[in-house]
């Protein structure tokens, strides 16, 4: 009986009924499938804020822009999902017809604070009903606030929780991604500069599935998009991707140079000793 509750047998049939440990299955099943997915990364900068994703190439013969894993929801706000990504993409409907509903009735655009809330009322209403299962997706929000001047980086997961970051990120780099982050004086970096470092940090991510390909997807929100959420013109991100490639090279570079040092002197040592 014990085991049986550990794999959640017979406590992960609704999403509205807890364990004895109080654990909600299906939510750990719908965080597990946004764990599991490509890396997608959220960064606050002095001057805006960028998106990025890592996006898997399936297939040779599939249009590359046809799958898409940053929208726009309104004029000055994006979003960038993972997981399920037709669980995304739904969510991607709601926020555009929040914002719109929102537009209609006080004349301005939706708060990036505003329409996160609401977002995670969205994932979080889906774990409370018996028709419902949790959305398999994650989503990171980069807003501007054209009334308080102010840029927003939030991220949603699927249990519908919120929060704001500095930076932030989700899937299977999350924490080679959250390390180099840390790294970073973001304060003071300006958008135009910080491509560089997602660009190498989405890079990072995908070492472990060098087999496979996959694109970078960029945007931003920041002084030079117009304060409009945008993607990034495609030769910054090449640019940005091809800088990115060589400084990983020449780190790995400096990082084997210690080790040939360390195995020259042990030979030496070795053929001493035989002498």
């Amino acid at each position: 009986k014990e085991g049986q509750d550990m794999s959640g047998s017979g406590y992960d049939y609704d999403p509205v009924t807890l364990s004895p440990e109080g654990k909600n299955y299906q939510v750990e099943y719908a965080q597990k499938a946004v764990e599991n997915s490509s890396s997608i990364v959220g960064i606050h900068c002095r001057d805006g804020v960028i998106l990025g994703s890592e996006k898997m190439i399936i297939s040779k013969l599939m249009l590359i822009d046809s799958d898409r894993r940053i929208y726009n929801v309104g004029h000055n706000i994006g979003m960038v999902i993972n997981g399920i990504i037709p669980d995304g993409r739904n969510i991607i409907s709601k926020a555009r017809k929040e914002a719109q509903q929102y537009s209609e009735y006080f004349g301005v655009d939706i708060p990036h604070k505003t329409l996160t809330e609401r977002i995670a009322f969205e994932y979080h209403i889906h774990t409370l009903q018996w028709g419902h299962r949790p959305y398999g997706s994650a989503c990171i929000i980069a807003g501007y606030d054209e009334n308080r001047k102010t840029f927003g980086l939030y991220m949603v997961e699927p249990s519908g929780i919120q929060y704001q970051y500095n930076g932030c990120a989700m899937g299977k780099g999350r924490q080679v991604a959250k390390n180099e982050i840390e790294k970073l004086d973001l304060k003071n970096m300006p958008c135009r500069d910080a491509l560089f470092h997602i660009s190498k940090i989405l890079h990072k991510c995908h070492e472990e599935m060098k087999e496979k390909k996959f694109e970078l997807e960029l945007s931003w929100v920041c002084e030079e998009s117009g304060y409009k959420h945008q993607l990034v013109p495609k030769d910054l991100v090449k640019q940005a991707s091809e800088e990115a490639l060589k400084s990983i090279e020449q780190d790995e570079m400096e990082d084997d140079e210690p080790q040939k040092i360390s195995t020259n002197i042990e030979k030496q040592f070795q053929v001493y000793q035989f002498n």
